[in-house]
């Protein structure tokens, strides 16, 4: 657990994440990260200089077999309020749009109920479990799916709303996510979905693990590379001529030729 605290004070100082005053508000799926989100930054309320507010909101999108009593229950013993929204979403997303790809729109319903139960609860901040890979795996479909260099940030407000999404565990590794909430014995509830391991995302993870047989440690490195935007190198920063002057030249040259 040390490690884990460790990568959100961290994220916090590096992107000044969390200010005194504020109300955290933690978006809980169910999953690793989520409940471990929940956890640390219960423990870092402790450490921290910073005096912050902590709650935390659970979904429930109306889908079939889903118990939430373990994660409430949890919730209730590190002394984290916890409220669980019900809502249509899985009617919405299966039955009555029924999306062959459902990720996308599901996410944006869920980030909508999210940031307004954030809100009604009085929360400046939603903090939400991304971590190190979640990073990548977002930065090659962006890179291979949209044709462009992104990702998602560390620190993002949201005008609409008036409410900032935090991602406090971007520096943590997933592995150690996992071995973390395994040995805390977190109450990590299964994917409850259809879709759930047959996205592109898990086309991402096996692109990152086919590159670790040729490079060491390729997920450091090209976190590493997001994250020191100070060296970037792509063209906007390579300070090329402005292009009525890139044009002059090249008119100039081929003038100066056909003379010759």
């Amino acid at each position: 657990m040390k490690h884990v605290l460790g990568c959100i004070r961290r994220a916090d100082e590096r992107f000044n994440m969390i200010r005194d005053g504020d109300k955290v508000c933690v978006g809980v799926s169910g999953g690793k990260d989520s409940l471990l989100l929940m956890y640390g930054l219960k423990l870092y309320q402790r450490f921290s200089k910073k005096r912050y507010d902590l709650c935390a909101v659970m979904l429930d999108l109306g889908l079939n077999g889903e118990s939430f009593d373990p994660v409430q229950e949890y919730a209730d013993s590190i002394e984290v309020p916890l409220d669980i929204i019900k809502t249509d979403i899985g009617e919405v997303v299966f039955n009555i749009r029924k999306e062959s790809h459902p990720c996308a729109l599901c996410s944006k319903l869920r980030r909508g109920a999210l940031n307004d139960a954030a809100v009604q609860r009085g929360a400046n901040l939603v903090a939400l479990g991304h971590n190190r890979d979640d990073v990548i795996e977002t930065f090659f479909l962006s890179l291979l799916y949209e044709s462009r260099l992104n990702t998602f940030g560390p620190v993002t407000y949201l005008g609409r709303k008036d409410v900032t999404v935090i991602r406090p565990m971007i520096f943590l590794p997933e592995k150690y996510a996992l071995g973390v909430a395994r040995k805390l014995e977190l109450p990590i509830r299964k994917p409850n979905c259809e879709a759930a391991g047959n996205t592109k995302r898990e086309d991402m993870k096996d692109i990152i693990k086919y590159l670790s047989k040729f490079v060491p440690n390729p997920e450091e490195r090209i976190m590493k590379a997001i994250a020191d935007t100070h060296k970037y190198g792509m063209w906007d920063r390579l300070r090329l001529p402005p292009r009525d002057l890139a044009e002059g030249i090249e008119n100039f040259i081929s003038e100066d030729l056909n003379n010759d």
